[in-house]
């Protein structure tokens, strides 16, 4: 039997795991995503009402004060990810994406299935 050695595994392939994953990948680093459904980033596709929503258009602490109880345990995963990053990440992906009410960040093709499709675009590249 042969074993594969990977510097790092990402358990779970929803859109932080993929992403993560992604990340890692692109810097160098041994990555295995271990998802345990039969596809990755399945519940992205009922977000925002099938849509995806994306992020929020806003600054990190604009994010962290309307978190509705104690963002605090954010405050370190809004300063190294802020909603920008996400942004400008799906965009490096080709996803084009558009700014509604509330600030809320969607696909222009309102479709969830574009950003999943990116995702695992760069997942196989």
């Amino acid at each position: 039997m042969t074993r594969t050695r990977y510097d790092l595994i990402v358990v779970g392939g929803g859109a932080a795991g993929m992403m993560a994953a992604i990340t890692a990948a692109r810097l160098g680093t041994d990555v295995c995503l271990v998802e345990r459904n039969s596809k990755v980033g399945r519940k992205l596709y009922i977000t925002g009402k099938g849509r995806c929503n994306v992020t929020n258009h806003c600054s990190p602490q604009e994010l962290l004060s309307a978190t509705p109880r104690n963002g605090k345990f954010l405050y370190s995963a809004a300063e190294r990810t802020p909603p920008s990053w996400v942004e400008e990440f799906f965009a490096a992906l080709g996803v084009p994406l558009k700014v509604e009410r509330g600030n809320r960040v969607f696909p222009v093709s309102d479709r969830a299935a574009d950003i999943i499709d990116a995702l695992f675009r760069e997942l196989r590249r």
